[in-house]
């Protein structure tokens, strides 16, 4: 993908930080090395920074996965910080009363004109099938915007890179 391609501008919701953290060989940890390879532009905020430091940090999460110590959460949010494009002052842009704590994924991904947010939310992701209002009114106003899950899109960058080589 091109510099300026906007296929490149992603945001993650914190369950795909979460499952990167948990397993390096599955999708969300593909993701993380995409962004690390430069194949896609990350964006993210300080308040998701604060929630994936906080989701990281919670003490059921940490008995599952002791291998989750503050060294590791504190040098993950650092590389984390330096190889995505971190945004100070996002703007509201979308209301969602049906998950009001997604809207700064939403928010975020307006502000920066990203293509893709990924995310296994079911909340996050019905705005792309609902037939609710909330729903149909995110797909009016922010096409081409789209929710999609993290094996999804690694199929869509696929084809993409493979196309590129192609060309």
């Amino acid at each position: 993908m091109s510099e300026d391609d906007p296929r490149r501008r992603v945001v993650f919701d914190c369950m795909i930080y979460l499952q990167a953290t948990i397993s390096e060989s599955g999708p969300a940890a593909a993701l993380l090395r995409l962004v690390e390879s430069r194949a896609v532009s990350l964006f993210v905020s300080d308040e998701i920074l604060a929630e994936v430091r906080d989701v990281l940090s919670h003490p059921k999460v940490r008995e599952r996965n002791p291998r989750l110590t503050d060294e590791r959460v504190n040098a993950f949010i650092t590389r984390l910080s330096e190889r995505a494009t971190v945004v100070d002052d996002v703007s509201r842009h979308f209301s969602y009363p049906r998950d009001p704590k997604d809207e700064k994924y939403i928010d975020l991904a307006v502000e920066v004109d990203a293509r893709y947010i990924i995310s296994r939310d079911k909340d996050l992701l019905d705005l792309m099938t609902g037939h609710t209002d909330e729903c149909k009114d995110f797909r009016r106003r922010f096409r081409p915007l789209e929710v999609i899950e993290p094996v999804e899109f690694l199929k869509v960058v696929s084809s993409v890179l493979r196309s590129e080589q192609t060309d």
